[in-house]
């Protein structure tokens, strides 16, 4: 009966638990023996895991703390009490505290997540094409422009997740999303600085096949045209394309630093507010929206690439008489407009970001359990043990203890809050760094599975954020279509991998060996859909790249002769009366009777008696198109010939469900991460993940990547000068395809390796049927006492508690 009071009496203060202290948690017979609990698995309280819900606990006897500890957890109740109400600074009034639930707190946070993904992982990738033709950049420079957000990622989690996971998390995140929004709309701002594109752009065609051509006047022919065009375009866009680029990385940095605490001391917040029973159902909603923020980003980047760039200040009239449309060559999309629409978005949200609590009043029950647990174990207050600053020192340094009877976490965590200058204080933490760090990096089971995420991410990170540009060239998509696709297919996929693996871990109460199970089976699947980089369309022929000219018959000579040279073979016999620049590419197409194509590079280079012109639909009498072609001999029609391949839909199907399982490996995985490593290490141990990741794979991913276009490409623009001007006009599909599959297919092969090792190596330690907190011998009675505390009751648990 005895025991049977002191159930009720802790079932009763389940709902007061935040300001008072619970007879169950603090007081308790000395009459029998701890009994040990039983659970169907038991591990240490930092690993984070529930039990299963086979046996509930027997709450029978607990360790008697001194009057001292009880004060002193009453002390520290108090102070988290107080920091439990929302508000900025000492402003926090009555009708705020609304947003101090768990359901205000995930919805910012994924608020803020969808952001970062919007701008990151869809704006970014998204306008990567209209980038490189609107400032002439080649995809290797694009690729060292996407570097930088990893670079201000690498440069300050350190620093933001160690001092940011001591002091209030919802402040240090409200500033990494100004970060974030100042640098969307810095990335808009090369735009709103520069000249207008279209006056940029001369609707005069420097090539004419004309008669005129025979009068060679040192002014007005078109050589003289194309100097002097020439000499003013390189004195113009020298300098300012190099300001432009650095002002794009400049941004780039800015939105590295504003995600630096998203994914360090975001899922650290999460985590330490909402107990270890829904910790992982929340992450991997967080996460998601991680993915569902791209789809944002890709589906509003589908619409305002529909839109000229300078559609704002300029009549559509004319803008039609230099781009006709997206199938024109010199055709730019509003890139620009997406990244204002997400900075105004972002700028709104910081506030009530800030405003959230540092602890939430729903969490000070799980605090106070771990503030006895800790007292219990005679172990100092860890500075992220509730989610606030408490002693200057870390989980490093439990070797230098004061007396022991003054030992407890408790006796060095209050009186050292708030004592002593601020440069003091810093400093306090600053020479713990270094310890902190040899902790984290000498944890090799941490340092292993870390190592396999990072190759992971390098194919990950270096396909998604290419796969527009690549869907363009593969498949001949139109720039919006492209993004159209992404936002329908792969993010939408990739949300749902994470959301289905974060409710499987929850529901299924997965340890951490059948977590690393399950995340192996992910990439063994991603594995057997990757063979999708085979399917492509083949690349249309350019007449006189990598195609002969074609007789008047519609014959073709055979490419693979050896006297065939590319670049000399645009001029032929066909069109030796013409005067052409290798600037203009103006393509157009030639559609035979037989269905055959022929894609010329301008009307020029075809032989047309007609100079290029916007608004012309078709050119007629080109003497190097054949007699053949369909509705009128030697007629062809602007823009490059549209594909006859139909295998598009192929490839998404196999991208729909490679997108899931791909994406769907990061929850398990960060769930096995965060129980390799104590508790009050876990936002600084995801910086040090993340610095890894990003320095192993996502830093080398796009310069990785871009490397495969680049060396792609058969023919690159040439400026009025005929050197080249950075822009691809053809790649060979197939020779990208391979290169795709190849590293795709050698990360998965390592990633998959390591982890198998990993679940070889380390699958006893990973059980959840072992503990693994070794103690010293005359710690197990406190071991036993404390070890159903270690579970975080939830109210609707206490209610079912039996003798």
């Amino acid at each position: 009966m005895g025991d049977r009071s002191i159930d009720e009496a802790t079932v009763g203060c389940s709902d007061d638990a935040e300001t008072r202290s619970c007879p169950g948690d603090l007081r308790s017979d000395h009459s029998s023996k701890p009994t040990r609990s039983k659970w169907s698995h038991m591990r240490q309280a930092s690993q984070g895991v529930p039990p299963r819900h086979m046996e509930k606990a027997l709450r029978r006897k607990e360790f008697q703390l001194p009057p001292q500890q009880h004060e002193l957890i009453e002390r520290e109740m108090t102070v988290l009490t107080e920091e439990s109400q929302c508000g900025l600074g000492k402003y926090r009034p009555r009708w705020l505290q609304w947003l101090g639930k768990q359901l205000p707190m995930i919805v910012l946070l994924c608020v803020y997540c969808s952001i970062q993904g919007l701008i990151v992982n869809g704006l970014v990738p998204s306008a990567i094409s209209s980038i490189e033709r609107r400032f002439k950049f080649s995809t290797s420079h694009m690729g060292r422009i996407v570097q930088f957000y990893d670079f201000g990622y690498v440069l300050l989690c350190i620093p933001v997740s160690y001092f940011g996971g001591r002091h209030s998390k919802p402040f240090v995140l409200s500033l990494g999303l100004a970060c974030m929004a100042l640098g969307s709309l810095i990335f808009s701002t090369p735009h709103i600085m520069s000249d207008s594109y279209s006056a940029s752009q001369s609707n005069m065609s420097y090539g004419t096949c004309s008669i005129d051509n025979v009068l060679h006047n040192d002014v007005t022919s078109p050589e003289a045209l194309a100097q002097t065009a020439c000499q003013s375009e390189n004195q113009a866009q020298h300098s300012s394309s190099n300001f432009y680029f650095y002002l794009f990385c400049l941004a780039h940095f800015l939105h590295g630093v504003g995600a630096t605490p998203l994914f360090t001391i975001g899922v650290s917040y999460i985590d330490e507010n909402v107990g270890t029973a829904k910790s992982s159902l929340f992450v991997g909603i967080f996460y998601s929206f991680a993915v569902f923020g791209p789809a944002i980003g890709f589906l509003g980047a589908s619409v305002s690439l529909q839109y000229h760039t300078d559609f704002w200040h300029l009549p559509p009239e004319q803008i039609l008489k230099v781009s006709s449309g997206e199938t024109d060559p010199t055709w730019v999309g509003a890139w620009w407009l997406s990244f204002i629409v997400a900075s105004f978005v972002g700028f709104v949200a910081v506030l009530p970001l800030a405003s959230l609590p540092k602890v939430l009043p729903e969490s000070l029950k799980f605090h106070r359990t771990r503030l006895h647990d800790a007292a219990v174990q005679n172990r100092r207050r860890t500075p992220e043990c509730c989610g606030m600053p408490g002693s200057n020192k870390t989980a490093a340094l439990n070797s230098d203890a004061p007396l022991p009877e003054q030992a407890s976490l408790l006796y060095s965590s209050i009186p050292s809050r708030g004592s002593g200058p601020f440069w003091y204080k810093i400093w306090l933490d600053v020479r713990h760094i270094p310890i902190a760090i040899y902790r984290i990096l000498t944890n090799w089971l941490f340092m292993i599975i870390t190592l396999a995420m990072a190759i992971d991410s390098l194919v990950v990170t270096g396909a998604s954020s290419f796969m527009s540009k690549y869907l363009e060239r593969q498949f001949s998509v139109r720039p919006s279509k492209a993004n159209l696709l992404i936002g329908c297919v792969m993010v939408p996929m990739a949300g749902m991998g994470c959301m289905v693996t974060g409710g499987i871990v929850n529901h299924f109460r997965l340890n951490s060996s059948k977590m690393l199970k399950f995340a192996i089976g992910l990439i063994f699947l991603s594995l057997l859909f990757s063979p999708m980089y085979l399917i492509y369309c083949p690349h249309a022929p350019l007449v006189g790249v990598d195609s002969e000219y074609p007789d008047s018959d519609g014959s073709v000579p055979d490419y693979n002769n050896a006297t065939f040279t590319k670049d000399a073979e645009l001029m032929n016999t066909c069109n030796k009366q013409c005067t052409c620049d290798p600037s203009e590419y103006r393509p157009v197409c030639a559609e035979l009777d037989d269905g055959r194509q022929f894609t010329y590079y301008s009307p020029c280079y075809a032989g047309c008696a007609e100079s290029y012109s916007a608004s012309l639909k078709e050119y007629t009498q080109c003497s190097c198109v054949p007699n053949n072609t369909k509705n009128h001999p030697r007629i062809v029609k602007k823009g490059v010939c549209e594909p006859q391949c139909t295998e598009l839909l192929w490839f998404l199907l196999l991208f729909a469900p490679l997108s899931f399982c791909t994406f769907a490996v990061a929850v398990p995985i960060i769930s096995v991460i965060l129980r390799t490593v104590d508790y009050n290490e876990r936002s600084f141990a995801l910086g040090i993940q993340w610095i890894m990741i990003r320095v192993i794979g996502t830093i080398p991913a796009p310069v990785l990547f871009g490397w495969m276009f680049d060396v792609s490409c058969i023919k690159y623009q040439t400026d009025s000068c005929g050197d080249s001007s950075g822009g691809c006009l053809m790649y060979s599909n197939q020779y990208l395809a391979n290169l795709f599959l190849t590293f795709t297919i050698s990360g998965q092969v390592i990633t998959l390796g390591i982890l198998i090792v990993v679940l070889m190596i380390f699958g006893n330690v990973l059980n959840d049927d072992a503990s693994h907190n070794v103690l010293p011998p005359g710690d197990h009675q406190m071991e036993e006492a404390s070890l159903v505390e270690r579970k975080e009751l939830e109210p609707d648990e206490k209610t079912t508690l039996t003798q």
